[in-house]
């Protein structure tokens, strides 16, 4: 059965922990070739994915969606099959979700989505390790300020996977009652961070105000001002907390730069693991 990856509840908790845990320093992808697709713009996903599919003995190749024929005549099954017949593999960052399944009745190997406007769970399997990693374990108090977006959605599957985690979402409530999502009970989402009990909190997570193919820009952002995360906040928190953006970061308006480069930020351990955690994946899926 081919492994397609597009969201975290694709794969068990048993699966995510396998991941996390692989350790096989194998060129796994010997001999393989893995596509990068790429609709928009992107840094760390696709240079962790190149550099990774590369040290595992593999071949990436970058894929300019605007030099391919689907952007003149050509139709997207066509287009999928065609790719089917060069490469063992697929990473694909899209702006519609239903593009990846679309891609996957046509394109019979393993696909990966590297960000859609759904999901985006590689980043969440990266923050896991990068948790795991810090804390040594995974039952702690995670609280994310800001936009539900794709990227928050996809932690809070990866929550809903382990009882020991906790997840505490603080945004406007303008933002939360438009989301139909599946919580689990160690879930809360909550407008106000005086709601919250932030001595017990562990990790704070941020992303962009403004996510991919959002529209009235202006008015989301002044709605999510208040969210912002700064030392007053961080001080708060345990004493022992981090803070954690996906990045790109809009450094004044999500976070403060003081936050952003101070001694509980690590940000860029995060983006290191991306390779980590996905060499670990494409292990995974190419054992």
């Amino acid at each position: 059965m081919v492994k397609n990856f597009f969201n975290i509840s694709d794969f068990s908790k048993d699966d995510i922990l396998k991941i996390l845990k692989f350790n096989k320093n194998i060129k796994s992808l010997q001999n393989k070739s893995i596509g990068l697709l790429f609709e928009k713009y992107s840094t760390r996903t696709r240079l962790s994915f190149a550099v990774g599919i590369s040290s595992l003995g593999g071949n990436a190749i970058n894929i300019r969606f605007e030099e391919l024929n689907i952007s003149r005549d050509e139709s997207f099954e066509d287009t999928f099959r065609a790719m089917e017949c060069y490469l063992d593999g697929l990473v694909y960052r899209t702006e519609d979700h239903q593009k990846l399944i679309q891609a996957s009745r046509y394109f019979k190997k393993p696909i990966i989505n590297a960000l859609s406007d759904q999901s985006h769970p590689c980043q969440s399997l990266s923050d896991l390790l990068t948790l795991h990693e810090h804390f040594n374990s995974l039952e702690i108090h995670i609280l994310w300020v800001g936009d539900m977006n794709n990227v928050c959605f996809s932690f809070v599957e990866a929550t809903n996977l382990f009882d020991g985690l906790k997840l505490t979402i603080c945004t406007p409530s303008l933002i939360s009652k438009n989301k139909n999502w599946k919580l689990g009970p160690n879930i809360s989402v909550v407008s106000e961070i005086n709601d919250i009990d932030l001595q017990s909190v562990k990790c704070v997570m941020t992303d962009v105000f403004i996510s991919m193919n959002d529209k009235g820009s202006d008015e989301k952002v002044a709605l999510l001002r208040p969210y912002v995360v700064d030392s007053n906040l961080m001080s708060k928190t345990n004493s022992n907390s981090v803070f954690m953006h996906c990045l790109p970061a809009q450094i004044g308006l999500e976070v403060s730069e003081e936050v952003f480069k101070g001694s509980k930020s690590i940000v860029w351990k995060q983006a290191y693991n991306r390779m980590v955690a996905q060499k670990k994946l494409l292990q995974f899926i190419y054992q």
